[in-house]
């Protein structure tokens, strides 16, 4: 059996075949393609056939890990969208629980929600705890919405009914209505969603369902597309949060388990490694060019949690449970007003990169650092592919840190690093022993 494993990150794209038949392995790394990820990955897949010398039709299947979810959530580049729920309950996802994700920092804002109030809509309906219809849904109420939201142009709706997840009904008579007057859009209800009491938790983790369904609805469209182009005649199955595949239909219907897809995956990798090793406790730990993802293994099993917040919303999903820190090989180093050294969360991502790939990045970053301190090798990067200059690297750390801080280079290198793995001990500590 062939198989192609794709992980998509913020800064490269990495890849893997691997023939059981010759028990051949080879892996690759290309730069990701920020406009459109499907691209570097499927070129990357290309690449990788070529130099492997096994024909595209022959690959069985293909892994593919992203973080295009994550990313849509984190940047908020979404299209238009809009909720429908019962009359009375338009502001459930803005009051939330009335708590916070940090109960206890009083910096923490509480993340706006992803739909405004202007496109949260309502509908005469009600449906009792026990699931009998106390009031019909009025289709009057349902078309005027669909009027609405068609002149707004909007690409996505999450119905959200009270009570759904007992009867669902009228969510699913709203839906007929809804596809009928809006050829086209995404319509996504919470009983099929998410099927569980608690409104809070049905109707945010719908919201974001919606949200990301043209976004991965197009992506896995594009991406299959792709490798049929190129010869590929495989499932393409994608991670989830949670650990286990989709396929490309079963993403694009429930994209919210694509969330923490491309972070799972190094958990689910350190796991193997570390059973192979004979060790069944043991913390992963994932550094990227972005950030850096923290999860713990006890028992041979990654901890895994019902509902997390990912960017600030609550999603009711399983999902591997990772500690994040902006801390990768793209962060950006910086002399803070205080005078302090701060090492990201702010990443030079894949374009333009760090300043020594040459591409017009003029901000220091981790890399910079350690190519400085001559703990990577310049002509060996990427497998020789591309050449790394330490003058742009020691330009960008003398006019950014050292200068400002009256250190040498070297030093002002130093203590990038020393930063920068400071916070990752640190957020090994908040995720185990703390």
């Amino acid at each position: 059996m062939k198989l192609i494993g794709v992980d998509v990150g913020g800064t490269f794209t990495d890849l893997i075949i691997t023939d059981s038949d010759t028990r051949q392995t080879e892996i690759h790394k290309v730069p990701t393609t920020p406009e459109d990820p499907s691209i570097g990955a499927t070129e990357g897949i290309t690449e990788l056939c070529t130099r492997s010398g096994i024909e595209p039709g022959a690959i069985d299947h293909v892994f593919h890990g992203t973080t295009i979810a994550t990313n849509a959530l984190l940047t908020r580049r979404l299209p238009p969208a809009a909720m429908v729920c019962t009359r009375g309950f338009r502001d459930v996802i803005e009051i939330r629980r009335a708590n916070k994700e940090e109960l206890w920092d009083t910096y923490d804002d509480v993340a706006p929600p992803y739909i405004r109030r202007r496109d949260r809509l309502v509908v005469s309906e009600r449906i009792d705890h026990a699931g009998k219809v106390v009031e019909a849904l009025n289709e009057d109420d349902a078309r005027e919405v669909a009027r609405i939201l068609r002149k707004r142009g909007v690409e996505s709706v999450a119905i959200c009914l009270m009570n759904s997840f007992m009867n669902p009904t009228h969510e699913q008579r709203l839906r007929e209505i809804l596809v009928a007057e809006m050829p086209g859009a995404d319509i996504i209800t919470s009983s099929e969603t998410l099927p569980e009491i608690f409104e809070h938790e049905r109707f945010s983790t719908t919201v974001v369902n919606s949200i990301l369904s043209p976004v991965i609805g197009r992506y896995v469209q594009r991406m299959s597309t792709q490798l049929k182009e190129g010869g590929y005649a495989s499932d393409l199955l994608l991670l989830h949060s949670g650990g286990g595949v989709m396929t490309g239909k079963g993403a694009a219907k429930f994209p919210a388990r694509l969330a923490a897809s491309g972070i799972a995956a190094g958990a689910i990798a350190s796991r193997f490694v570390a059973q192979v090793a004979g060790y069944e406790n043991s913390i992963s730990l994932d550094m990227g060019g972005t950030s850096t993802d923290i999860s713990i293994i006890e028992g041979g099993r990654p901890h895994v949690a019902n509902e997390k917040y990912e960017a600030g919303w609550k999603i009711a999903v399983p999902m591997i449970d990772i500690h994040t820190l902006g801390a990768g090989g793209g962060s950006i180093a910086r002399v803070d007003l205080g005078g302090v050294l701060r090492v990201g969360p702010d990443s030079a991502g894949a374009d333009p990169g760090p300043a020594c790939y040459g591409m017009g990045g003029e901000d220091p970053t981790v890399t910079d650092a350690a190519l400085v301190l001559g703990l990577l090798d310049p002509a060996s990067f990427l497998g020789g592919r591309v050449s790394l200059d330490s003058s742009l690297s020691e330009t960008a750390i003398r006019g950014k840190v050292a200068d400002p801080l009256g250190l040498s280079v070297t030093d002002a290198a130093a203590g990038i690093l020393r930063v920068v793995s400071n916070s990752i001990a640190e957020g090994i500590r908040l995720a185990s022993v703390r």
